[in-house]
C-alpha cells in the first residue's frame, strides 16, 4: 500500500480553505451587512444614501453574489481535478501561476465593488445640493491614526527584505530576479504609502459622511495599509527564503495562506459599525 503524500494532502486542504473563505464565507458576510443596511435604512427614510434606484443596488448585489459563486464552483472544480488526477503541478501546469490566476478570479468581485463604489460616490456628490461647505480646523497627520511603532515595524520589514534580497543575490537560486526584486518591493510599498496618503488627505468621497465617521474610516484604512505592508514584506521575504533553503515545495502553500490573509485584511475595511446613518435622512434632525 503506497504511503500517503502528506504534502499533497496539505496543499489541497489549504487550497480548499482559500476557496471557502474568499468565495463563500467573506462574501456571505458582505452581502449580509449590505442587506442589513438596505433593510434598516431604506430609500424611503434615508434618500441621501441612494443616489441610484434601489433596483440598481439589488442588481449590483446579485452580480457580486454570482461572481463569487462562479469563483466558488471553479475552486471546487480545481480541487476535484487535483485530487482525482494527482500530479506535481496543478492542472499539469505551474501551480504558482494557477494559484495566482485563481486568486485574481476570487478578488474580481471585490474589484467590481470598488469600481462601482467610485461611481456611486460620484453620483452622490453630483446629487449633493448643499452650497455651504464646512472645513476642518485642524490638519490631519499620519500619527493621528497609527502609532509610530506600527509604522516603524513596517519600515523594518521593508529594510529586512531589501537586505535579504541583497544577500540571496550573492548566491541566487534559479529564477531569482536580483535587483528587479528591489524595484518591485519598493514600488509596492510606495503604492501602499500613496493609498495611505490619499486616505488621509484626499477629499472625502461621501459628501454626507459625519466627521467622526470620516476619522474612524481614515484610521481603519491607514492601519490596514500599514498592516498590509508588514504582511507583504514578510510574505516576500519568506518566499525568497524558502527556495534559497531548498524548501520551494512549501512556497505555494504559504502563498495560499497569504492570499487568505489579504482577503481578511480587505474585509476589515468593510465595516458598518458605529456609522451615523442619520446624515442620510432628508432632514438629519428628524429622528
Amino acid at each position: 500500500m503506497p504511503e500517503p503524500n502528506w504534502n499533497f494532502m496539505l496543499f489541497y486542504v489549504i487550497f480548499l480553505s482559500q476557496v471557502l473563505l474568499i468565495s463563500f464565507y467573506l462574501p456571505r458576510h458582505v452581502l449580509s451587512r449590505v442587506r442589513r443596511v438596505v433593510d434598516t435604512y431604506p430609500p424611503s427614510t434615508h434618500p441621501k444614501l441612494y443616489p441610484v434606484p434601489i433596483d440598481t443596488v439589488e442588481k449590483a448585489l446579485r452580480t457580486y453574489r454570482n461572481l463569487n459563486t462562479v469563483a466558488l464552483m471553479a475552486g471546487f472544480a480545481l480541487v476535484l481535478i487535483g485530487v482525482s488526477s494527482p500530479s506535481e503541478e496543478m492542472l499539469n501546469w505551474d501551480s504558482q501561476s494557477v494559484l495566482l490566476i485563481y486568486f485574481f478570479l476570487q478578488v474580481s468581485p471585490v474589484i467590481l465593488v470598488a469600481r462601482t463604489g467610485v461611481k456611486y460616490f460620484r453620483l452622490m456628490r453630483n446629487a449633493h445640493s448643499r452650497t455651504t461647505r464646512t472645513a476642518e480646523l485642524h490638519p490631519r497627520r499620519l500619527f493621528d491614526f497609527v502609532s509610530p511603532t506600527f509604522v516603524g515595524v513596517a519600515i523594518l520589514t521593508y529594510i529586512t527584505l531589501l537586505l535579504l534580497i541583497l544577500y540571496i543575490r550573492q548566491n541566487p537560486f534559479p529564477g531569482f530576479a536580483g535587483y528587479v526584486n528591489i524595484f518591485a518591493v519598493t514600488a509596492l510599498n510606495m503604492a501602499l504609502a500613496a493609498i495611505g496618503y490619499a486616505a488621509i488627505f484626499a477629499p472625502r468621497r461621501d459628501p454626507h459622511q459625519a466627521y467622526e465617521d470620516r476619522l474612524r474610516q481614515i484610521e481603519l484604512v491607514v492601519k490596514t495599509i500599514v498592516l498590509t505592508s508588514i504582511a507583504a514584506n514578510t510574505f516576500l521575504a519568506i518566499t525568497f527564503a524558502l527556495p534559497a533553503l531548498g524548501l520551494r515545495d512549501f512556497t505555494d502553500m504559504f502563498s495560499m495562506l497569504y492570499y487568505q490573509l489579504c482577503a481578511v485584511l480587505s474585509f476589515r475595511a468593510f465595516r458598518i459599525d458605529n456609522i451615523n446613518f442619520e446624515v442620510y435622512k432628508e432632514d438629519p434632525s428628524v429622528a
